[in-house]
């Protein structure tokens, strides 16, 4: 009940400042994008420099395989359509942990301002590239097989991983104000994080007796359901999405009251 409430007063906060947020998300884009020679195409650049990069090492050298039941034997689009959910959530948690220390000065002399909108502006903002990620993924799976499955849309059901990723972002902006290490922490367990999800690998070779530890791991969830929903044209089973709804709103739920706990003395740190 306490999360559901917590929720609402949140949509509420977010209605309040639809205008700012608009405004903030945009000048963060601005802030990575423009100037630089290829400007908003660096959104397509990046992930197709990682393939490159990533599909060399474990798909050539290491000569690593897809799970026939992926429906493809393409290690490269087996590995774009992991790839690409999960730079959406290791963007947004890397660039959510700093977003209160950057902005320090807004939260100390805008009266009345809502510092919870921060982490979120930080995700919209990387919503809108990974859209333009995911867009690419469906262009090249459209141009490699000639064919888009039918249960591709159910992807954005998996999108739980959104609602989940605000709450990691509180939790890590929060803590970060107090004790500036977490910046340190978070990339590295961001990296161990990256490995223990099956984003290079399929999950059938994780040994039988961790799958249900690495099964906790919500982008597991996520990683799988775009790779069965792209690709394979299946569905996760609804025990799978349901879990991941609900590791989303208790993260969201757990994330909130730690922020409101925490963020009366932001501007005094700050």
């Amino acid at each position: 009940m306490r999360n559901i409430q917590i929720f609402i007063a949140f949509l509420k906060k977010l209605y309040e400042s639809r205008y700012m947020i608009r405004m903030m998300a945009v000048r963060d884009l601005k802030a990575v994008y423009v100037g630089s020679l290829f400007g908003f195409f660096w959104a397509v650049l990046n992930p197709l420099a990682q393939l490159a990069i990533y599909g060399l090492v474990f798909g050539v050298f290491f000569k690593a395989k897809p799970d026939p039941r992926y429906g493809t034997d393409s290690y490269f689009l087996f590995l774009l359509c992991g790839l690409v959910p999960w730079q959406f959530f290791a963007q947004t948690v890397s660039s959510s942990t700093n977003v209160l220390v950057s902005n320090g000065n807004l939260i100390k002399k805008a009266v009345g301002f809502n510092a919870e909108i921060l982490p979120v502006i930080t995700i919209i903002s990387n919503i809108i590239t990974h859209f333009i990620g995911l867009g690419l993924l469906l262009a090249i799976v459209m141009v490699f097989t000639g064919r888009l499955s039918l249960a591709t849309p159910v992807i954005f059901f998996y999108l739980f991983i959104i609602i989940f990723s605000v709450g990691i972002g509180w939790i890590v902006s929060s803590i970060n104000v107090y004790l500036r290490d977490v910046q340190q922490v978070v990339g590295v367990l961001m990296l161990a994080w990256m490995f223990f999800t099956p984003i290079f690998y399929p999950s059938s070779i994780i040994p039988a007796k961790l799958i249900p530890i690495i099964k906790l791991n919500p982008l597991f969830h996520m990683v799988e359901g775009y790779r069965h929903a792209i690709l394979a044209g299946r569905v996760l089973p609804a025990a799978d999405l349901a879990y991941m709804a609900a590791v989303s709103f208790l993260t969201f739920g757990v994330g909130g009251l730690l922020f409101r706990r925490l963020k009366p003395g932001f501007a005094e740190v700050l």
